[in-house]
């Protein structure tokens, strides 16, 4: 294959040739113009759309004896994650199981399952809100009307971090943003954490990726000019000399010029990657070929996702990144109709709504059967197909996947788009700062959210914030507090206590909660 022999230096070569003519400034051309080495953490988050499994489908049945703790002014709950064998296979619950030679007792040891933790409004149709950027939603109801500020997500925090990130000698890329439409965010200038925050356009072409972290043995590594010295003199004629250049298009032109510079780093590291294999197939031609019915396809789909970890995988070995975002979009189910609305939209129902199309082989008697097969192939095929190649590469003492933490979260809690009970799976320990093999319920049982009822079949509870955990994470990573913190109460990502009056939240967390959100959460740290 063709693109199989594109060479890193030169796809860095194209791209300084494509970024190194100055940007279009419309205000000039307008009549009047406005005045790994020890230590070493890594980082990978999954996102998937939608959510809405019921509890009893996504977490174990309650363990006998647990820990328990007063924290937040109610009690939480923690024990050792259970785990059963069951005709080849090992299940910690429906959803959270898999083949007993992929979910293997090592891994189980090596896996967190969180609950309890919500956040405080009404966030519906979001891509940002895994990562903390909750104004990247669609504008549905006082979830888009609330929020204004946009702020960067926090894989993007610990990348553009000198805690995270001490020594940049061999780092390709700081971050890897995959899965469209992308849930990473950060500033138009991360350096100076200045201009406007925007999207990161993602990348889901397996070989492309590959070819941004990957160094062939034969590579020159010669230091080159900098990129920058050849548009400098244009850079200070615009940017100092012309009084018709807005302030506007300043400060584009700054964050252009800070983009060179990050280019130019690239061109200059030297880290040799000859010991991985160049893939010969990428994830976009197993998309094209099992197309039209790619979303039906459940081993194609597997062997996409299955292309794009081994690049993340790839990247970690040869420390030319340490940070992954995945947004999986694709539906891992046997449903052909309108997921959106006929699945996800009904999956608290407790009886089939459409009686002329047929349950899935997984049997139940409503939505919930495809929810639950959905995201339990996302969980084997995707999720522990990463945890368990991480954990297969020796590193020190221990393995790869002992140094990252790696999380997968829903849009929702056990009803759909409604961020109470956000189910949070986890693997690794990142350099043994999670304690891990643990089942964790931050519930306040006392603070009933949902009712099972006869038209819905979902009974859940309130209970800690979920920018704790954002937090949690970046302390984790190595991120000082002033790098992330802001506002009152502390964690990461924006609180508003004020939503829809119906909002099964609303005014159900006090201040004995929210008091303690700067802290790192009770029971995960080793």
């Amino acid at each position: 294959m063709k693109n199989a022999k594109l060479n890193r230096r030169l796809f860095l070569r194209g791209a300084a040739g494509f970024t190194l003519a100055l940007p279009v400034l419309p205000s000039l051309l307008e009549d009047e113009a406005e005045a790994a080495p020890t230590g070493v953490r890594r980082f990978v988050a999954f996102g998937t759309p939608h959510g809405g499994v019921w509890p009893q489908n996504m977490y174990p049945t309650d363990p006998q004896g647990p820990e328990t703790m007063t924290y937040g002014g109610h009690q939480i709950r923690r024990s050792d994650l259970p785990m059963v064998a069951n005709n080849g296979r090992n299940i910690i619950s429906p959803v959270l199981s898999a083949a007993s030679d992929v979910l293997t007792e090592q891994i189980r040891s090596k896996l967190n399952l969180v609950r309890g933790l919500d956040v405080t409004f009404y966030l519906a149709h979001h891509r940002g809100g895994h990562l903390g950027n909750y104004a990247e939603n669609d504008g549905n109801g006082m979830d888009g009307q609330a929020l204004t500020q946009h702020r960067p997500t926090i894989d993007q925090i610990m990348a553009w971090s000198d805690n995270f990130y001490p020594n940049l000698s061999t780092i390709l890329e700081r971050s890897l943003v995959i899965g469209r439409p992308g849930m990473s965010a950060n500033w138009s200038n991360p350096g100076s954490q200045s201009g406007v925050v925007q999207n990161i356009t993602p990348e889901s072409n397996s070989l492309v990726l590959f070819n941004r972290i990957f160094v062939p043995d034969d590579d020159p590594m010669e230091t080159r000019p900098p990129i920058v010295d050849r548009v400098i003199d244009d850079y200070h004629r615009l940017r100092q000399g012309n009084r018709r250049l807005s302030a506007e298009y300043r400060r584009r032109l700054d964050d252009h010029l800070d983009r060179l510079d990050e280019l130019q780093r690239k061109l200059n590291v030297a880290v040799s990657c000859g010991d991985i294999p160049v893939p010969t197939v990428s994830s976009n031609e197993v998309q094209n070929q099992a197309n039209p019915a790619f979303h039906l396809n459940a081993s194609a789909q597997a062997q996409y996702w299955s292309l794009l970890n081994d690049v993340i995988v790839a990247a970690f070995i040869c420390d030319t990144s340490r940070i992954a975002s995945v947004l999986a979009g694709t539906y891992h189910s046997d449903y052909d109709g309108d997921w959106h609305q006929e699945i996800a939209h009904q999956s608290e129902l407790p009886t089939w709504p459409f009686p002329n199309t047929p349950l899935p082989d997984n049997g139940g008697p409503s939505p919930q059967a495809y929810t639950v097969q959905h995201h339990q192939r996302f969980f084997e095929d995707v999720f522990l197909d990463l945890v368990g190649k991480l954990d297969a590469v020796p590193d020190g003492d221990g393995t790869l996947l002992d140094r990252t933490l790696v999380q997968w979260t829903q849009e929702c809690g056990s009803r759909t788009h409604d961020p109470i009970e956000l189910p949070i799976v986890t693997a690794g320990s990142g350099d043994e700062y999670f304690r891990t093999g643990q089942y964790v319920d931050y519930r306040n049982l006392n603070s009933p959210a949902h009712n099972a009822n006869g038209d819905n079949a979902v009974d859940s509870h309130t209970g800690l914030v979920y920018n704790q955990w954002l937090g949690t994470v970046c302390t984790a990573m190595g991120l000082d507090k002033n790098e992330y913190e802001s506002g009152q109460y502390g964690g990461y990502g924006e609180l508003i206590l004020s939503s829809e009056g119906w909002y099964a939240g609303q005014g159900k967390y006090p201040s004995a909660v929210l008091d303690v959100m700067g802290e790192e959460l009770p029971y995960l740290k080793s």
